[in-house]
């Protein structure tokens, strides 16, 4: 099994993001994704509702988060969790704006011999 392949495709989410490139989702993603999870409001100083969205607001949140350039050049720190034949669990911590940091559980399945999204899980960092 290469780890290098499954550290590959979990990299490409934050840089879908990063380079608003829809088309990385597209490779990237199952066609039914998901990604729930907790924001903190840092204006008003409170955790947001769970928030789960599918592979359309997927796209559509890649497209606009960066726009203003709030990602800072910082490293993706991935660690593999587990592995099995078809399915890996991979933990990323970055940050996501200045000062922002996230936390984000990959969840990646292996189809026709690439690694792809299925499932993502993440919280902000305080």
């Amino acid at each position: 099994m290469n780890q290098n392949e499954i550290i590959s495709a979990a990299k490409m989410y934050p840089k879908a993001f990063k380079e608003l490139n829809i088309e990385l989702i597209d490779k990237y993603f199952t066609i039914n994704a998901t990604k729930t999870g907790f924001m903190y409001d840092y204006d008003s100083n409170k955790w947001l509702d769970i928030s789960t969205v599918e592979i359309n607001e997927i796209k559509q949140w890649a497209t606009t988060y960066n726009k203003n350039n709030i990602m800072p050049e910082n490293e993706i720190n991935v660690k593999i969790l587990d592995t099995k034949d078809k399915i890996a669990v991979v933990r990323i911590d970055m940050y996501w704006a200045e000062n922002k940091k996230g936390c984000d559980y990959l969840f990646l399945v292996k189809e026709n011999n690439s690694w792809i999204i299925d499932k993502i899980l993440y919280q902000s960092i305080l």
